[in-house]
């Protein structure tokens, strides 16, 4: 066995040498942070004294004792129902819109992506800017007569506010998958649902939708698992205030950490990847089922 692994290296040296600095980086950068964060959150540590094993104190005070991560997980849910239940189907009508044959079809697929292709710390200073309380939002609103708030210093609309800004911002990715999706679709199985009487709103239900059923599933779960760890716009827009209205779990993760509880913030993050393995279990097990 060591004679024959000696051989294979000896063979592929070259192949084991270009990947030997991204495994490195790997290990170095990903796996071993990865393992100490995970013996941390069992620990009190602050990172000046020693780490102090308190087993799952940490986990119990999070889960059981910490209104304010019941109030970021309460959020975050929010933040990922609202936005997951409106961005896709944005994404999709618009998608739906550009696969017909209309003059600018590639100016218009350019316009809708270009916002998920500019830094969201620069969408979520532009969107603050409109939402201030001499902002283009309440000017509009003003001057159509209707009442003005400050929208992010208020907490029954902060929230909203910045759902609305991340569905703008990511719905052009979405656009362009499934327009890519739609394009895929053999017309064959338009012509023959025509052929039998469908309407537009049957080809839609019967063909249409059934076709796009795994990038319809593959959009949800990447979506809620990027939504689960929403950080940059809140940071930006109000820092997860006011009355922590807008606090994320992200957010929650990032305060412990600059105050250094590092063991109760390794918490938070272990916490935070247990949501997020659930849902990729569930994307699996959603695709597997499709094949």
């Amino acid at each position: 066995m060591g004679r024959r692994f000696i051989r294979a290296v000896k063979k592929y040296y070259v192949a084991y040498l270009f990947i030997l600095v991204p495994v490195l980086s790997t290990v170095i950068f990903l796996f071993i942070p990865m393992i100490s964060s995970l013996i941390f959150s069992f620990c009190d540590w602050s990172g000046i004294q020693p780490p102090r094993f308190v087993g799952l104190a940490n986990y119990r005070k999070l889960i059981l004792g910490d209104p304010k991560f019941i109030k970021a997980f309460v959020n975050t849910t929010v933040f990922v129902i609202l936005g997951q239940g409106s961005g896709p189907i944005f994404g999709l009508l618009s998608a739906l819109a550009l696969n017909q044959k209309i003059k600018l079809r590639a100016g218009f697929r350019t316009v809708y992506f270009l916002p998920y292709m500019t830094s969201m710390v620069v969408v979520a200073t532009v969107w603050k800017m409109l939402y201030s309380e001499s902002g283009l939002i309440n000017a509009v609103l003003g001057g159509l007569g209707l009442s003005t708030t400050r929208w992010l210093m208020n907490p029954r609309t902060a929230l909203l506010a910045i759902i609305v800004t991340s569905v703008w911002q990511g719905f052009g990715f979405e656009t362009v998958i499934f327009l890519a999706a739609l394009q895929a679709i053999p017309r064959e199985l338009y012509e023959v649902a025509m052929i039998d009487g469908a309407n537009a709103w049957h080809r839609f239900w019967h063909v249409t939708l059934p076709s796009l059923r795994p990038v319809i599933v593959m959009i949800y779960i990447i979506g809620i698992i990027g939504s689960y760890q929403v950080f940059d716009q809140i940071y930006v827009m109000t820092g997860g205030g006011p009355l922590y209205s807008t606090l994320s779990i992200v957010g929650h993760l990032f305060g412990n950490f600059t105050y250094m509880k590092f063991g109760y913030a390794s918490a938070i993050a272990y916490v935070l990847f247990a949501i997020l393995a659930v849902f990729s279990y569930l994307q699996m097990k959603l695709f597997g089922r499709e094949e």
